[in-house]
C-alpha cells in the first residue's frame, strides 16, 4: 500500500516503510532523513528503521524513488502516494541479456563460450548490495525476467555493477554491451578470456529510477549483449 494522497501522518509513512507498531521515539528528522542502508537491514542501526533517506550519509544519494534530496524540508505532502518498497506489477528491475557467441565446434568443448552474468544495486558507497541477478547464459542463448524481490527498497538512483564470468578456462574473451535504463553505458566494451570483468557506476556513471518501455517497468532495466 502506498502513502495516502492527502490527509498524511508520520505513522503512515512509517508504515510504507516498515511492519509493526512504530516507536514510541519516532522522530521526523530521523524517519525523513536517514537511508534504508543506515537502518537494520544491515545491521548498521543509525535509525531502528527503515526510513526514506532524504538527506542520509549527509546527501540523499540513497533517498527513496520520487523524494527530493533535501536537509530542511519536512513537508508530509512529499510523500504523497508514494510507494517504499518493489511490487513487481507497476514498480520492478528487469534483465534482458543475450549471448551471441556460437557454440564452439567439435572437438572443442560446447561450454567454452558460457558466461555467467551478474546485475548488481548497491548504495551510493558501493557498500551493500541490495538489488541482484545472476545466471549462466550458454553460447547463444539469452535470459529475460523480473529480478527484483518486494521486500527491497526502490532506491532513486542507480548505483548498477554488471560483472561477467567466464565458465570455461579456455573461452577466449570477446565484447559487450549493456545499457542502464534504455541508455548506452557501455559500447565495445572487453570482456577479459580469465577471472571476472566489472563494469560499473563508478567508471560509466549512475542512472536514475525511471519507467523503461523496453521491460514496462519503473525501476532499473538492464540490457546486455555479449559478442
Amino acid at each position: 500500500m502506498p502513502v495516502p494522497s492527502s490527509n498524511i501522518n508520520i505513522t503512515d509513512i512509517y508504515d510504507e516503510a516498515n511492519s509493526g507498531t512504530p516507536p514510541s521515539d519516532l522522530a521526523v528528522s530521523d524517519l525523513f532523513k536517514k537511508s534504508y542502508f543506515e537502518g537494520p537491514a544491515y545491521g548498521v542501526f543509525n535509525v531502528g528503521y527503515n526510513a526514506w533517506g532524504q538527506f542520509g550519509n549527509t546527501s540523499g544519494a540513497d533517498r527513496i524513488y520520487q523524494i527530493t534530496a533535501s536537509n530542511t524540508n519536512n513537508n508530509f505532502n512529499q510523500f504523497a502516494a508514494l510507494n517504499y518498497f518493489f511490487d513487481n506489477t507497476t514498480y520492478a528491475n528487469y534483465v534482458d541479456i543475450v549471448n551471441n557467441l556460437p557454440t564452439p565446434v567439435f572437438p572443442a568443448p560446447a561450454f567454452d563460450n558460457d558466461i555467467t552474468v551478474y546485475c548488481r544495486l548497491y548504495d551510493s558507497t558501493k557498500t551493500y548490495v541490495y538489488s541482484q541477478f545472476s545466471a549462466l547464459i550458454v553460447a547463444g542463448g539469452s535470459a529475460s525476467q523480473i529480478f527484483s524481490l518486494t521486500t527491497e527498497p526502490m532506491i532513486a538512483v542507480g548505483y548498477w555493477e554488471v560483472e561477467f564470468q567466464p565458465f570455461s578456462g579456455s573461452f577466449g574473451g570477446t565484447t559487450c554491451n549493456i545499457g542502464i535504463n534504455q541508455v548506452s553505458k557501455v559500447t565495445g566494451g572487453t570482456i577479459n578470456a580469465t577471472g571476472a570483468t566489472i563494469f560499473d557506476f563508478q567508471t560509466y556513471g549512475d542512472e536514475d529510477m525511471a519507467f523503461s518501455s523496453a521491460s514496462g517497468y519503473e525501476g532499473y532495466y538492464f540490457d546486455i549483449s555479449i559478442g
